[in-house]
């Protein structure tokens, strides 16, 4: 395994829009929803307060997990075409196969480099986040949150590891994230559907996309958190075999 082409693309995923959007959206959002909750009149706060799940971290969380997070998922599916589709869409994907690297290793550089990067960048603009909208919302539990952050990222990566699926027959980006995005978003809108049709009910554990209400909520984790990891796998998996097999 060449480590210096891990840390080169590394810092291509690090210095890209990519990484400043996400930051950026990250923050904005919490400045944004923190000075709605902050400054809505009293009704509103207390009803959003009385709407929370008991184990969220305040009724900023529980509005960031059921609006920004659906947009989050925009910011995730970019990192995951980060992996075969730019260099497709670059018209360079010939050019580095051609490098005495077989697929598979250069599947496991690429793999690498665009999961750390994107745990790297998630964790930050996390930290940024939260500490914006405690700054504001006092009522917040800081660590609270930033603990959920980091418990939704098996889900994140599940996004992640769905975009690299499609893009291997897509190869755009524009196509992988178009297709990344949709089937994210039909999982969460599944479960929430199901969520609207009877509240206070649980998600299912076979929708990866509840994996995040359930942190959120303080629900049990263990059988979500297995369909969860298993998914990803198979995804990441399937996705491998069948770039490798690929044009041979």
């Amino acid at each position: 395994m060449n480590f210096q082409l891990i840390f080169i693309d590394m810092k291509v995923m690090l210095m890209s829009k990519r990484a400043t959007y996400t930051i950026l959206f990250l923050a904005i959002f919490a400045l944004t929803f923190a000075a709605m909750i902050e400054y809505s009149p009293e009704g509103l706060k207390s009803a959003l307060e009385a709407a929370k799940p008991d184990g969220s971290a305040g009724a900023f969380e529980y509005m960031w997990f059921e609006d920004v997070l659906k947009m989050l998922l925009l910011m995730v599916v970019s990192f995951g075409a980060f992996m075969i589709s730019d260099l497709e869409d670059d018209d360079t994907m010939g050019l580095t196969l051609a490098r005495p690297e077989s697929r598979l290793d250069f599947l496991i550089r690429r793999t690498l480099s665009s999961v750390l990067s994107f745990l790297m960048i998630f964790t930050i603009g996390s930290l940024i986040a939260g500490v914006i909208a405690w700054a504001i919302v006092s009522s917040l539990d800081l660590p609270l949150f930033i603990l959920h952050q980091l418990m939704i990222l098996p889900m994140l990566l599940f996004v992640f590891a769905l975009t690299f699926f499609f893009s291997v027959p897509l190869r755009t980006v524009t196509y992988s994230v178009l297709a990344g995005f949709a089937g994210s978003l039909f999982l969460s809108f599944t479960y929430g559907f199901a969520l609207m049709a009877d509240p206070g009910s649980e998600p299912s554990i076979y929708n990866p996309l509840a994996f995040g209400y359930r942190v959120m909520a303080g629900m049990p984790l263990a059988e979500s958190f297995l369909v969860v990891l298993v998914s990803t796998i198979i995804l990441f998996v399937a996705g491998g075999l069948w770039f490798i097999k690929k044009d041979i």
